[in-house]
Protein backbone atom coordinates (compact mmCIF):
# COMPACT_ATOMS: atom_id res chain seq x y z
CA UNK A 1 0.00 0.00 0.00
CA UNK A 2 1.54 3.54 -0.98
CA UNK A 3 1.20 6.18 1.27
CA UNK A 4 0.44 9.37 0.37
CA UNK A 5 2.10 12.41 2.44
CA UNK A 6 -0.07 15.29 4.06
CA UNK A 7 -0.89 18.28 1.98
CA UNK A 8 1.42 21.16 2.51
CA UNK A 9 -1.01 24.08 2.57
CA UNK A 10 0.43 27.96 2.58
CA UNK A 11 -1.88 30.51 3.92
CA UNK A 12 -2.69 33.97 3.07
CA UNK A 13 -3.86 36.75 5.07
CA UNK A 14 -5.51 35.59 8.58
CA UNK A 15 -5.05 38.90 9.93
CA UNK A 16 -8.13 39.68 11.94
CA UNK A 17 -8.61 37.71 15.04
CA UNK A 18 -12.37 35.87 13.61
CA UNK A 19 -9.99 34.41 10.34
CA UNK A 20 -6.59 33.70 13.13
CA UNK A 21 -8.82 31.89 15.62
CA UNK A 22 -10.71 29.98 12.77
CA UNK A 23 -7.44 28.65 11.32
CA UNK A 24 -6.32 27.86 14.83
CA UNK A 25 -9.05 25.47 14.98
CA UNK A 26 -8.78 24.15 11.72
CA UNK A 27 -5.38 23.37 12.17
CA UNK A 28 -5.17 21.27 15.28
CA UNK A 29 -7.75 18.90 14.21
CA UNK A 30 -6.43 18.48 10.41
CA UNK A 31 -3.59 16.13 8.87
CA UNK A 32 -1.12 18.57 7.39
CA UNK A 33 2.16 18.82 6.38
CA UNK A 34 4.62 21.59 6.28
CA UNK A 35 2.72 24.95 7.19
CA UNK A 36 2.98 28.49 5.73
CA UNK A 37 1.44 31.75 6.92
CA UNK A 38 1.90 34.84 4.82
CA UNK A 39 0.30 37.51 7.28
CA UNK A 40 0.85 40.38 9.20
CA UNK A 41 1.21 38.56 12.51
CA UNK A 42 2.20 34.76 13.15
CA UNK A 43 -0.64 34.01 14.86
CA UNK A 44 -0.22 30.05 14.37
CA UNK A 45 3.56 30.68 16.52
CA UNK A 46 5.81 27.15 15.87
CA UNK A 47 2.67 25.93 14.38
CA UNK A 48 3.90 27.65 11.12
CA UNK A 49 6.96 26.48 9.41
CA UNK A 50 7.45 28.97 7.57
CA UNK A 51 6.05 32.43 8.10
CA UNK A 52 6.64 35.79 5.67
CA UNK A 53 5.48 39.11 7.70
CA UNK A 54 3.39 41.07 5.38
CA UNK A 55 3.13 43.94 7.87
CA UNK A 56 5.66 46.53 5.78
CA UNK A 57 3.75 45.83 2.17
CA UNK A 58 6.64 43.02 1.11
CA UNK A 59 8.64 46.06 0.29
CA UNK A 60 11.83 43.27 1.72
CA UNK A 61 11.15 40.75 -1.23
CA UNK A 62 13.71 42.10 -3.14
CA UNK A 63 15.94 39.91 -5.43
CA UNK A 64 19.44 40.52 -2.77
CA UNK A 65 17.12 38.82 -0.18
CA UNK A 66 15.78 36.09 -1.92
CA UNK A 67 16.74 33.15 -0.55
CA UNK A 68 15.36 30.67 -2.64
CA UNK A 69 16.94 28.63 -5.53
CA UNK A 70 13.87 27.83 -7.76
CA UNK A 71 13.65 31.18 -10.40
CA UNK A 72 11.21 31.37 -12.76
CA UNK A 73 11.39 30.95 -16.71
CA UNK A 74 11.10 33.51 -19.45
CA UNK A 75 8.30 31.39 -20.47
CA UNK A 76 6.65 31.30 -17.29
CA UNK A 77 6.90 35.25 -16.83
CA UNK A 78 5.90 35.55 -20.61
CA UNK A 79 2.75 33.51 -19.56
CA UNK A 80 1.98 35.98 -16.21
CA UNK A 81 1.34 38.71 -18.22
CA UNK A 82 -1.67 39.06 -18.23
CA UNK A 83 -1.28 38.88 -14.22
CA UNK A 84 1.03 41.45 -14.28
CA UNK A 85 -1.12 43.89 -16.04
CA UNK A 86 -4.09 43.71 -12.94
CA UNK A 87 -0.62 44.02 -10.73
CA UNK A 88 0.81 46.86 -11.40
CA UNK A 89 -2.50 48.78 -11.59
CA UNK A 90 -2.60 46.78 -7.68
CA UNK A 91 0.40 49.03 -6.85
CA UNK A 92 -1.53 52.44 -6.74
CA UNK A 93 -3.06 50.65 -3.30
CA UNK A 94 0.81 50.94 -1.72
CA UNK A 95 2.24 54.20 -3.22
CA UNK A 96 -0.23 56.35 -1.58
CA UNK A 97 2.33 59.03 -2.05
CA UNK A 98 1.79 61.61 -4.64
CA UNK A 99 4.46 60.57 -7.88
CA UNK A 100 6.07 58.07 -5.60
CA UNK A 101 6.11 54.54 -7.61
CA UNK A 102 4.30 55.90 -10.88
CA UNK A 103 7.13 54.82 -12.99
CA UNK A 104 6.72 52.05 -15.25
CA UNK A 105 10.41 50.61 -14.42
CA UNK A 106 10.40 50.53 -10.61
CA UNK A 107 6.85 48.55 -10.90
CA UNK A 108 7.64 46.58 -12.92
CA UNK A 109 10.69 45.28 -10.94
CA UNK A 110 8.66 45.24 -7.85
CA UNK A 111 6.21 43.15 -9.20
CA UNK A 112 9.56 40.61 -10.81
CA UNK A 113 11.10 40.58 -7.42
CA UNK A 114 7.89 39.41 -5.98
CA UNK A 115 7.00 36.91 -8.29
CA UNK A 116 10.21 35.32 -8.29
CA UNK A 117 9.72 35.23 -3.87
CA UNK A 118 6.24 33.26 -4.71
CA UNK A 119 7.66 31.17 -7.18
CA UNK A 120 10.57 29.96 -4.77
CA UNK A 121 8.07 29.55 -2.11
CA UNK A 122 5.81 27.66 -3.85
CA UNK A 123 8.70 25.31 -5.69
CA UNK A 124 11.30 25.08 -2.94
CA UNK A 125 8.68 24.08 0.13
CA UNK A 126 6.48 22.33 -1.88
CA UNK A 127 3.48 23.91 -0.72
CA UNK A 128 0.37 21.64 -2.59
CA UNK A 129 -2.80 23.95 -1.81
CA UNK A 130 -2.90 27.72 -0.98
CA UNK A 131 -5.74 29.37 0.80
CA UNK A 132 -6.16 32.92 0.73
CA UNK A 133 -8.77 33.99 3.43
CA UNK A 134 -9.96 37.18 1.17
CA UNK A 135 -10.41 37.79 -2.62
CA UNK A 136 -6.94 38.38 -3.92
CA UNK A 137 -6.95 42.32 -4.64
CA UNK A 138 -3.35 43.74 -3.33
CA UNK A 139 -0.16 43.14 -5.42
CA UNK A 140 1.45 40.13 -3.82
CA UNK A 141 -2.31 38.00 -2.71
CA UNK A 142 -2.95 38.37 -6.43
CA UNK A 143 0.68 37.53 -7.81
CA UNK A 144 0.44 34.25 -5.35
CA UNK A 145 -2.95 33.16 -6.79
CA UNK A 146 -2.15 33.70 -10.10
CA UNK A 147 1.38 31.38 -9.36
CA UNK A 148 -0.01 29.02 -7.66
CA UNK A 149 -2.81 28.64 -10.46
CA UNK A 150 -0.28 28.34 -13.30
CA UNK A 151 2.00 25.52 -11.37
CA UNK A 152 -1.09 23.52 -11.42
CA UNK A 153 -1.59 23.87 -7.71
CA UNK A 154 -4.86 23.96 -5.33
CA UNK A 155 -5.66 27.59 -5.07
CA UNK A 156 -8.49 29.03 -2.69
CA UNK A 157 -10.06 32.27 -1.91
CA UNK A 158 -13.40 32.90 0.22
CA UNK A 159 -15.40 36.08 -0.27
CA UNK A 160 -18.14 37.62 2.15
CA UNK A 161 -20.74 38.66 -0.27
CA UNK A 162 -23.20 41.46 0.37
CA UNK A 163 -26.25 38.57 1.29
CA UNK A 164 -27.18 38.12 4.37
CA UNK A 165 -24.59 36.15 6.56
CA UNK A 166 -23.68 34.69 3.19
CA UNK A 167 -19.83 33.58 1.68
CA UNK A 168 -18.51 31.50 -1.13
CA UNK A 169 -15.62 29.68 -1.39
CA UNK A 170 -14.03 29.55 -4.91
CA UNK A 171 -10.75 28.63 -7.27
CA UNK A 172 -11.00 31.62 -10.02
CA UNK A 173 -11.94 35.20 -10.48
CA UNK A 174 -13.16 35.35 -13.66
CA UNK A 175 -15.42 32.25 -12.28
CA UNK A 176 -16.18 32.89 -9.18
CA UNK A 177 -20.22 33.08 -9.21
CA UNK A 178 -20.57 30.93 -12.76
CA UNK A 179 -21.52 27.44 -10.25
CA UNK A 180 -24.73 30.52 -9.36
CA UNK A 181 -25.70 30.70 -12.95
CA UNK A 182 -25.77 27.27 -13.72
CA UNK A 183 -27.27 25.94 -10.89
CA UNK A 184 -30.12 29.07 -11.62
CA UNK A 185 -30.26 27.79 -15.49
CA UNK A 186 -31.06 24.39 -14.34
CA UNK A 187 -33.80 25.41 -11.88
CA UNK A 188 -35.54 27.46 -14.35
CA UNK A 189 -35.47 24.89 -16.67
CA UNK A 190 -36.95 22.13 -14.70
CA UNK A 191 -39.31 24.67 -13.17
CA UNK A 192 -38.14 23.90 -9.38
CA UNK A 193 -38.70 26.38 -6.97
CA UNK A 194 -37.26 25.40 -3.92
CA UNK A 195 -37.80 26.37 0.32
CA UNK A 196 -35.04 28.77 0.64
CA UNK A 197 -33.11 28.55 4.04
CA UNK A 198 -33.78 31.81 6.85
CA UNK A 199 -30.55 33.63 5.84
CA UNK A 200 -31.86 33.73 2.29
CA UNK A 201 -35.49 34.07 3.05
CA UNK A 202 -34.40 37.60 5.18
CA UNK A 203 -32.13 38.58 1.92
CA UNK A 204 -35.18 38.53 0.48
CA UNK A 205 -37.79 39.93 2.59
CA UNK A 206 -35.44 42.97 3.61
CA UNK A 207 -35.20 43.75 0.03
CA UNK A 208 -38.29 43.48 -0.89
CA UNK A 209 -39.62 45.47 2.02
CA UNK A 210 -38.76 49.34 2.81
CA UNK A 211 -35.81 50.72 1.63
CA UNK A 212 -32.69 48.96 3.42
CA UNK A 213 -29.48 51.36 3.68
CA UNK A 214 -26.60 49.62 3.99
CA UNK A 215 -25.13 48.73 7.06
CA UNK A 216 -21.64 49.89 5.93
CA UNK A 217 -22.92 53.74 4.82
CA UNK A 218 -23.70 53.94 8.47
CA UNK A 219 -20.99 53.97 11.30
CA UNK A 220 -23.82 55.01 14.21
CA UNK A 221 -23.38 51.52 15.39
CA UNK A 222 -19.47 51.47 16.04
CA UNK A 223 -18.20 51.98 19.57
CA UNK A 224 -16.59 55.68 20.46
CA UNK A 225 -13.25 53.96 20.38
CA UNK A 226 -13.55 52.41 16.85
CA UNK A 227 -14.76 55.89 15.53
CA UNK A 228 -11.81 57.50 17.25
CA UNK A 229 -9.40 54.85 15.57
CA UNK A 230 -10.60 54.89 12.43
CA UNK A 231 -9.91 59.07 12.36
CA UNK A 232 -7.08 58.84 13.43
CA UNK A 233 -5.73 56.42 10.69
CA UNK A 234 -7.54 58.88 8.13
CA UNK A 235 -5.55 61.85 9.81
CA UNK A 236 -2.12 60.51 10.43
CA UNK A 237 -1.71 58.82 7.38
CA UNK A 238 1.37 59.37 6.22
CA UNK A 239 0.26 61.01 3.12
CA UNK A 240 -1.94 63.76 5.20
CA UNK A 241 0.70 66.35 4.18
CA UNK A 242 -0.44 65.70 0.37
CA UNK A 243 -3.98 64.98 0.87
CA UNK A 244 -4.94 68.96 0.76
CA UNK A 245 -3.18 69.56 -2.90
CA UNK A 246 -4.49 66.66 -4.20
CA UNK A 247 -8.18 67.06 -2.73
CA UNK A 248 -8.66 70.39 -3.64
CA UNK A 249 -7.34 70.00 -7.19
CA UNK A 250 -9.74 66.91 -7.72
CA UNK A 251 -12.34 68.32 -6.22
CA UNK A 252 -12.38 71.39 -8.14
CA UNK A 253 -12.13 69.42 -11.83
CA UNK A 254 -15.83 67.39 -9.63
CA UNK A 255 -17.46 70.84 -9.48
CA UNK A 256 -16.56 71.84 -12.76
CA UNK A 257 -17.83 68.77 -14.19
CA UNK A 258 -20.91 68.37 -12.28
CA UNK A 259 -24.37 69.01 -14.44
CA UNK A 260 -28.42 69.18 -12.83
CA UNK A 261 -30.50 66.68 -12.60
CA UNK A 262 -32.23 65.95 -16.67
CA UNK A 263 -35.18 67.67 -16.82
CA UNK A 264 -38.27 65.80 -15.96
CA UNK A 265 -39.31 62.90 -18.08
CA UNK A 266 -36.01 62.57 -19.57
CA UNK A 267 -34.98 58.90 -19.87
CA UNK A 268 -32.17 57.88 -17.99
CA UNK A 269 -29.69 55.42 -16.93
CA UNK A 270 -28.52 55.37 -13.19
CA UNK A 271 -24.63 54.75 -12.75
CA UNK A 272 -23.77 55.17 -9.27
CA UNK A 273 -20.19 55.12 -9.14
CA UNK A 274 -17.70 52.94 -7.40
CA UNK A 275 -15.14 53.35 -4.10
CA UNK A 276 -11.79 52.98 -5.49
CA UNK A 277 -9.38 51.60 -4.96
CA UNK A 278 -11.63 48.30 -3.63
CA UNK A 279 -11.69 44.90 -4.86
CA UNK A 280 -15.07 45.59 -6.21
CA UNK A 281 -13.45 46.88 -9.29
CA UNK A 282 -10.14 45.53 -9.41
CA UNK A 283 -10.08 42.60 -9.74
CA UNK A 284 -13.48 42.22 -10.16
CA UNK A 285 -14.23 44.75 -12.44
CA UNK A 286 -11.95 43.14 -14.69
CA UNK A 287 -11.84 45.88 -17.75
CA UNK A 288 -13.75 47.74 -16.43
CA UNK A 289 -11.43 48.68 -13.30
CA UNK A 290 -11.46 52.09 -15.23
CA UNK A 291 -15.34 53.23 -14.40
CA UNK A 292 -14.74 55.75 -17.32
CA UNK A 293 -14.64 53.26 -20.02
CA UNK A 294 -17.72 51.66 -18.91
CA UNK A 295 -19.23 55.07 -18.81
CA UNK A 296 -17.82 55.82 -22.20
CA UNK A 297 -19.56 52.37 -23.66
CA UNK A 298 -22.72 53.04 -22.10
CA UNK A 299 -23.12 56.72 -23.36
CA UNK A 300 -22.19 55.52 -26.88
CA UNK A 301 -24.90 52.41 -26.37
CA UNK A 302 -28.00 54.90 -25.56
CA UNK A 303 -30.85 55.23 -27.56
CA UNK A 304 -31.53 58.93 -29.00
CA UNK A 305 -32.56 61.14 -25.99
CA UNK A 306 -31.31 58.85 -22.91
CA UNK A 307 -28.50 59.86 -20.39
CA UNK A 308 -26.58 58.41 -18.12
CA UNK A 309 -26.96 59.98 -14.71
CA UNK A 310 -23.64 59.80 -12.26
CA UNK A 311 -23.22 59.92 -8.50
CA UNK A 312 -19.84 59.61 -7.01
CA UNK A 313 -19.65 57.30 -4.32
CA UNK A 314 -20.61 59.13 -0.64
CA UNK A 315 -16.87 57.46 0.59
CA UNK A 316 -15.22 58.47 -2.07
CA UNK A 317 -12.13 60.71 -1.19
CA UNK A 318 -10.79 62.91 -3.75
CA UNK A 319 -7.56 62.45 -3.18
CA UNK A 320 -8.22 59.16 -4.77
CA UNK A 321 -9.59 60.24 -8.03
CA UNK A 322 -7.58 61.84 -10.44
CA UNK A 323 -9.04 65.18 -11.59
CA UNK A 324 -8.75 63.98 -15.58
CA UNK A 325 -11.48 61.50 -14.51
CA UNK A 326 -13.77 63.67 -13.59
CA UNK A 327 -12.78 65.94 -16.40
CA UNK A 328 -13.65 63.53 -19.19
CA UNK A 329 -16.81 62.78 -17.81
CA UNK A 330 -17.46 66.19 -17.65
CA UNK A 331 -17.03 66.80 -21.86
CA UNK A 332 -19.74 64.10 -22.43
CA UNK A 333 -22.43 65.40 -23.83
CA UNK A 334 -25.17 62.56 -22.36
CA UNK A 335 -23.69 62.17 -18.82
CA UNK A 336 -24.67 64.17 -16.09
CA UNK A 337 -22.47 63.72 -12.97
CA UNK A 338 -24.69 65.02 -10.68
CA UNK A 339 -24.50 65.91 -6.91
CA UNK A 340 -23.67 63.64 -4.28
CA UNK A 341 -26.90 64.60 -2.05
CA UNK A 342 -28.88 63.34 -4.57
CA UNK A 343 -31.15 60.42 -3.02
CA UNK A 344 -29.79 57.13 -4.52
CA UNK A 345 -32.99 55.43 -3.70
CA UNK A 346 -34.75 58.13 -5.51
CA UNK A 347 -32.22 57.88 -8.29
CA UNK A 348 -33.02 54.36 -9.08
CA UNK A 349 -36.91 54.58 -8.87
CA UNK A 350 -36.80 57.42 -11.32
CA UNK A 351 -34.40 55.38 -13.91
CA UNK A 352 -35.47 53.52 -17.03
CA UNK A 353 -32.33 50.73 -15.88
CA UNK A 354 -29.36 50.65 -13.18
CA UNK A 355 -25.20 49.95 -14.45
CA UNK A 356 -23.09 48.91 -11.92
CA UNK A 357 -19.41 47.52 -12.00
CA UNK A 358 -20.32 44.96 -8.95
CA UNK A 359 -22.30 47.01 -6.52
CA UNK A 360 -24.79 46.60 -4.30
CA UNK A 361 -27.28 49.24 -5.99
CA UNK A 362 -27.56 46.33 -9.07
CA UNK A 363 -28.78 43.97 -6.49
CA UNK A 364 -31.03 46.90 -4.77
CA UNK A 365 -32.54 47.46 -7.92
CA UNK A 366 -33.39 43.86 -9.37
CA UNK A 367 -36.15 44.28 -6.78
CA UNK A 368 -37.14 47.37 -7.29
CA UNK A 369 -37.82 46.29 -10.76
CA UNK A 370 -35.19 47.99 -13.06
CA UNK A 371 -33.10 46.39 -15.74
CA UNK A 372 -29.57 46.34 -14.05
CA UNK A 373 -26.55 46.46 -16.85
CA UNK A 374 -23.62 44.41 -15.03
CA UNK A 375 -20.15 44.94 -16.51
CA UNK A 376 -18.15 43.25 -13.34
CA UNK A 377 -18.49 39.62 -12.00
CA UNK A 378 -21.13 40.88 -9.48
CA UNK A 379 -22.96 37.58 -7.43
CA UNK A 380 -26.24 39.11 -9.38
CA UNK A 381 -24.49 38.96 -12.71
CA UNK A 382 -26.72 36.62 -15.03
CA UNK A 383 -29.85 36.97 -12.58
CA UNK A 384 -33.07 37.72 -13.93
CA UNK A 385 -33.50 41.12 -15.04
CA UNK A 386 -29.88 42.24 -15.70
CA UNK A 387 -28.04 42.59 -18.77
CA UNK A 388 -24.34 40.86 -18.69
CA UNK A 389 -21.73 43.02 -20.82
CA UNK A 390 -19.64 42.37 -22.91
CA UNK A 391 -20.32 43.31 -26.23
CA UNK A 392 -21.44 47.28 -27.19
CA UNK A 393 -23.65 46.52 -30.29
CA UNK A 394 -25.12 43.63 -27.52
CA UNK A 395 -26.01 46.62 -25.06
CA UNK A 396 -27.22 48.59 -27.14
CA UNK A 397 -30.09 45.87 -28.54
CA UNK A 398 -30.71 45.57 -24.74
CA UNK A 399 -31.01 49.12 -24.08
CA UNK A 400 -33.09 49.27 -27.66
CA UNK A 401 -35.49 46.60 -25.74
CA UNK A 402 -35.80 48.65 -22.58
CA UNK A 403 -36.59 51.94 -24.62
CA UNK A 404 -39.61 49.94 -26.52
CA UNK A 405 -40.55 48.34 -23.36
CA UNK A 406 -39.86 44.82 -24.91
CA UNK A 407 -37.19 43.82 -22.30
CA UNK A 408 -38.04 40.90 -20.51
CA UNK A 409 -39.66 41.83 -16.85
CA UNK A 410 -38.23 39.41 -13.98
CA UNK A 411 -40.70 37.57 -11.96
CA UNK A 412 -40.62 37.05 -8.71
CA UNK A 413 -40.44 33.09 -8.73
CA UNK A 414 -37.27 33.57 -10.83
CA UNK A 415 -35.92 35.61 -8.07
CA UNK A 416 -36.27 33.21 -5.58
CA UNK A 417 -34.87 31.03 -7.78
CA UNK A 418 -31.80 32.75 -7.98
CA UNK A 419 -31.77 32.98 -4.24
CA UNK A 420 -31.58 29.15 -3.90
CA UNK A 421 -28.99 28.51 -6.50
CA UNK A 422 -26.86 31.36 -4.19
CA UNK A 423 -28.32 29.05 -1.48
CA UNK A 424 -27.08 26.16 -3.13
CA UNK A 425 -23.79 27.81 -3.84
CA UNK A 426 -22.27 29.26 -0.95
CA UNK A 427 -22.41 28.92 3.11
CA UNK A 428 -23.35 30.39 5.87
CA UNK A 429 -21.51 32.51 8.29
CA UNK A 430 -18.85 35.26 8.29
CA UNK A 431 -15.41 35.17 7.15
CA UNK A 432 -15.01 39.24 6.91
CA UNK A 433 -15.25 40.41 10.85
CA UNK A 434 -17.04 44.28 9.17
CA UNK A 435 -20.21 41.92 8.54
CA UNK A 436 -20.56 41.05 11.60
CA UNK A 437 -22.66 44.23 11.85
CA UNK A 438 -25.20 42.86 9.57
CA UNK A 439 -25.23 39.35 11.10
CA UNK A 440 -27.70 37.14 13.19
CA UNK A 441 -24.72 34.91 13.73
CA UNK A 442 -22.82 35.05 16.88
CA UNK A 443 -18.94 35.73 16.45
CA UNK A 444 -18.65 32.21 17.72
CA UNK A 445 -20.94 30.50 15.73
CA UNK A 446 -19.05 32.42 12.44
CA UNK A 447 -16.16 30.91 13.74
CA UNK A 448 -17.08 27.59 13.87
CA UNK A 449 -18.57 27.08 10.94
CA UNK A 450 -15.48 28.90 9.30
CA UNK A 451 -13.41 26.00 11.19
CA UNK A 452 -15.23 23.65 9.19
CA UNK A 453 -14.85 24.86 6.08
CA UNK A 454 -11.09 25.35 6.49
CA UNK A 455 -10.68 21.71 7.84
CA UNK A 456 -12.45 20.35 4.54
CA UNK A 457 -10.11 22.86 2.23
CA UNK A 458 -7.20 21.09 3.87
CA UNK A 459 -8.05 17.54 4.10
CA UNK A 460 -9.87 17.60 1.16
CA UNK A 461 -9.33 20.33 -1.72
CA UNK A 462 -10.80 17.86 -4.77
CA UNK A 463 -14.19 17.71 -3.35
CA UNK A 464 -14.73 21.76 -3.87
CA UNK A 465 -16.12 22.47 -7.77
CA UNK A 466 -13.63 23.26 -9.98
CA UNK A 467 -14.94 26.53 -11.33
CA UNK A 468 -11.53 27.65 -13.11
Amino acid sequence: MIETRAPNVLFFGFRRPLNQQALRQALAGSKVGRVGLISRSNCLGDRADYYLSAKHGFRACTFDSNPFKAFPSAEFLRGQQTSEVVVLRMFDRIYRKFSAGQSYEIRKRLYLEQVTWVYGIIQDLEFDTVILSDIPHTPFAYILYSVARALNKDVFFLLQIPIKDTFIISRSIDDMFAPVRTEYQRLKAAGELPPLSPRLQKEFDRRSGKKHKPFYMSRRDLPWTRRIADWAKWTFRIDTNLRPHRSLRNGFAYWRACKPMPAAGTPYVYFPLHLQPEATTLPMGDIFVDQYVAVEMLARALPAGWVVVLKEHPAQRMAKRDYRFYSRLGRISNVHLVSRDEDTFTLTENSRAVASITGTPGWEAIFAGRPVIVFGNAYYRGAPGTVSVNDPGELAIRLDEINRGVFPTRATEDILRYLAALDRCSYEGIVDKVFLRDSDLSEQQSIENYTVILKRLIASPETFNRNG
